[in-house]
């Protein structure tokens, strides 16, 4: 569970901050720091420089940061020469548990494994043996397809809000099952072992004819005769 923190300096002098163990070294006058990231929870951090006055304290605590959040203090100096932070919330922390994703994630892997696997061995089984390759590869390029949708739909589409992007996608993949199983309804299925097996006697006598020393004996003893 991480945040990332960032300074910004407004002060004529750089200055160096040790927060949490970790160090940002020379943070420039009117710049701002890289983000650092640190665990959720209350941090303290120390600023160093040769601008603030000796009465004034160069150390400081940070209210609770949680996760998933971004923060920039931005590191300003008051009229009797002590410092004074301004926070800023770049990100807001999370407001839903990681742990949530869990199910979406299984439920799409089953798809997928489902799908991809069948496709695969649908493409395979059903082609001849001189076309399974291509046709395999007919499958994946419909992977490549879909991917080119998604882009197109992500990219030139318009949606107000995330979920109807989602309801896009859902109603995509409605129709696709529809129209594969009415293909699925109406389609021949074959079966491999019985192609396999003619495929394996045609070859054998082609062979057979190739091989023989004495293709053509029959037409040339009648002919003799």
């Amino acid at each position: 569970m991480v945040f990332c923190f960032r300074f910004v300096n407004t002060l004529a002098e750089s200055f160096s901050v040790k927060m949490d163990g970790e160090l940002y070294t020379n943070v420039t006058s009117h710049n701002a720091s890289e983000y650092h990231f640190f665990s959720s929870g209350k941090k303290s951090f120390t600023i160093n420089s040769t601008e603030i006055a000796q009465q004034c304290k160069n150390e400081f605590k940070t209210s609770y940061l949680e996760f998933g959040s971004a923060y920039t203090y931005v590191i300003t100096k008051k009229s009797n020469d002590c410092l004074e932070l301004m926070t800023f919330e770049d990100i807001s922390p999370n407001t839903v548990n990681m742990a949530l994703q869990i199910p979406q994630y299984f439920l799409l892997t089953c798809g997928e494994v489902v799908f991809s696997v069948t496709g695969l061995e649908f493409s395979y089984s059903q082609a001849p043996s001189n076309m399974k390759s291509v046709l395999q590869a007919g499958w994946l390029f419909t992977v490549a397809v879909g991917n080119f949708i998604v882009l197109i739909v992500a990219g030139a589409g318009s949606f107000s809000e995330q979920w109807a992007e989602y309801v896009l996608f859902a109603a995509l993949l409605l129709v696709v099952s529809v129209i594969f199983a009415i293909m699925a309804r109406f389609y021949t299925y074959i079966n491999p072992a019985e192609i396999e097996a003619q495929f394996d006697t045609d070859e054998k006598k082609k062979y057979l004819e190739n091989s023989s020393p004495y293709p053509n004996l029959d037409s040339v003893v009648q002919t003799q005769m």
